[in-house]
């Protein structure tokens, strides 16, 4: 597997893996994301080319914004979200940005496990931050300097 910056020609199958994520991103949002001056967007790719999964960020340095991490259904459980979690971190840091944000639904505990074990603490809630299903957003962070 190799993760790599996203681009036009990627947008079809990571539309494809939000279609199945509990929160999706619009075909509009996700070509909107690859315009956005300060952000990046990576994608994991395996068997020479498969998309199986993505990752966007927003930065305003020091500090950088987690905005999505999602992959394919059946290729859950594989390494693949901490491989792009670490490549984006990796990039952060190469760039001296000093502390990761992110927010995720206080009901997706195995993402909130996920996170914590790659060394975010909480520090905050949002109170019904989400819509359909309404649900609490849990604010986490990581120093990555």
């Amino acid at each position: 597997m190799i993760v790599r910056e996203m681009g036009p020609a990627d947008l079809a199958a990571v539309g494809e893996i939000e279609r199945h994520t509990l929160t999706p991103w619009s075909s509009v949002a996700l070509r909107q994301e690859l315009e956005v001056q300060q952000g990046s967007c990576f994608v994991a790719e395996a068997d020479g080319r498969r998309i199986v999964g993505w990752c966007a960020c927003r930065t305003v340095w020091p500090e950088a914004e987690l905005l999505k991490i999602a992959v394919a259904e059946r290729e859950r459980k594989k390494g693949i979200g901490s491989a792009l979690l670490q490549h984006c971190i990796g990039d952060l840091q190469r760039q001296s940005f000093t502390t990761l944000f992110l927010e995720v639904r206080a009901a997706n505990e195995a993402a909130i496990r996920f996170y914590n074990s790659h060394g975010f603490c909480k520090v905050g809630m949002r109170r019904a931050y989400y819509s359909d299903p309404q649900d609490d957003a849990v604010i986490l962070r990581k120093d990555i300097c």
